[in-house]
């Protein structure tokens, strides 16, 4: 071969010249060809939520805002749910969205809680602490602790209307109560 010359093909088909290569088999139109079987579907994976009953009581971690008026409560009502309605309109892949919006949320009610609320629980953040049943408390009374009861965990009910004023909660944390022993008085000894 000189410089000027090219190599040439063969002329060979590719299943001649290499004898590891199949033959080709002409395309036939019968009913007999194979059929390529349908991929499975994926089923996402959706978690059941279990319910079960118990006899022990339940025991929330509360945050307050108490207002004088209905309106000005009203009014705080609609921006927490106005907010919330946003986070949850916000789309992320983190599975955990839920719950990182809640605690923004709580971040947020408890700005909302040290600028507006006319409670002692101000300072905290309108923390009032953990609320359970037959609790005595002094920021709070009787008819609130029965509603704070029946609320539901990450919703923020209407205004709730007490003698102290209108109330806005928010239940951050539910879990079971345990009542705490009073610890014991050591016996001293009796002198005469």
């Amino acid at each position: 071969m000189s410089e000027t010359e090219q190599p040439k093909e063969t002329e060979d088909t590719i299943y001649q010249r290499d004898k590891t290569a199949k033959e080709r088999q002409p395309a036939e139109d019968s009913p007999k060809a194979p059929i390529k079987p349908k991929p499975k579907i994926k089923k996402a994976f959706v978690p059941k939520k279990k319910t079960f009953t118990t006899d022990k009581p339940m025991e929330h971690r509360v945050r307050n805002i108490r207002m004088t008026s209905l309106e000005s409560a009203k009014m705080i009502w609609e921006t927490l749910t106005d907010y919330q309605n946003e986070l949850a309109q916000l789309e992320v892949d983190d599975p955990d969205k839920p719950y990182h919006d809640w605690e923004k949320m709580e971040k947020f009610f408890t700005r909302l809680a040290k600028k507006y609320s006319v409670c002692m629980s101000k300072a905290l953040g309108g923390s009032v602490g953990w609320v359970y049943k037959g609790m005595e408390a002094e920021t709070l009374d009787q008819e609130l602790i029965d509603s704070i009861l029946t609320t539901e965990k990450f919703k923020i009910p209407e205004p709730i209307k007490s003698k102290l004023g209108f109330h806005i909660v928010m239940i951050c944390e539910s879990q079971f109560h345990t009542p705490k022993e009073k610890p014991k008085e050591e016996e001293k000894p009796f002198y005469f």
